[in-house]
């Protein structure tokens, strides 16, 4: 059974999602994933002063829920409102290698019938500048942090530096950002969970 801090790191996580870089999220969800929160409770802070990302005050109160020191905390930048995402997302990639998505079919063939996921499905993020990234979004009913970590190393281990993997409760307030993704996004399989009247 994951800890407070543990929830609260992940749900932070999951609401930081669109707003660090890519290369940050994955790494702290790989600490996470690995029980590696005191290291985790001083670099989230860091990360979000030098790149000047602010919190909400639900945020905060996550942010200090993980055990993160009090002084870094207490500078993080406050904001009214989580920012709309700077993303468009789609159900395909702009441009389609040959042979199709094969990181798609192993993770389909790999998570098909597993206990405790409900959906998996993937959309496409596209950034202002051209760049075009995969997320994966999954439903779980317990480990969601634990999960994310498996789901990056699996992503990384097929090629993908820089995974963006979104594992959800099924009752998660959605963010716009997984909003937005899941709205769009293809659905590659079923885990062996009912989560239809969960």
């Amino acid at each position: 059974m994951p800890d407070n801090a543990e929830l609260n790191a992940h749900e932070l996580l999951l609401r930081l999602a669109g707003r660090l870089s890519d290369d940050q999220l994955w790494r702290f969800r790989d600490w996470l994933a690995s029980g590696a929160m005191p290291v985790l409770g001083r670099a989230l802070p860091r990360a979000l002063l030098h790149d000047r990302v602010g919190l909400t005050a639900d945020e905060h109160l996550l942010l200090r829920g993980i055990g993160a020191d009090p002084a870094l905390t207490s500078s993080v930048l406050g904001i009214g409102a989580a920012p709309d995402p700077d993303y468009t997302f789609t159900a395909e990639p702009a441009h389609e290698a040959a042979g199709g998505d094969q990181v798609g079919v192993v993770l389909g063939a790999t998570l098909r019938g597993r206990e405790g996921l409900g959906e998996v499905r993937c959309a496409w993020r596209h950034a202002r500048d051209g760049r075009t990234h995969r997320v994966v979004l999954v439903t779980a009913v317990a480990d969601q942090h634990r999960l994310a970590g498996e789901l990056q190393r699996m992503l990384r281990a097929l090629g993908e530096h820089e995974p963006c993997v979104e594992v959800l409760a099924p009752d998660y307030d959605l963010t716009p950002y997984h909003r937005l993704a899941l709205d769009v996004s293809e659905l590659l399989c079923f885990g062996a969970a009912d989560l239809a009247h969960a």
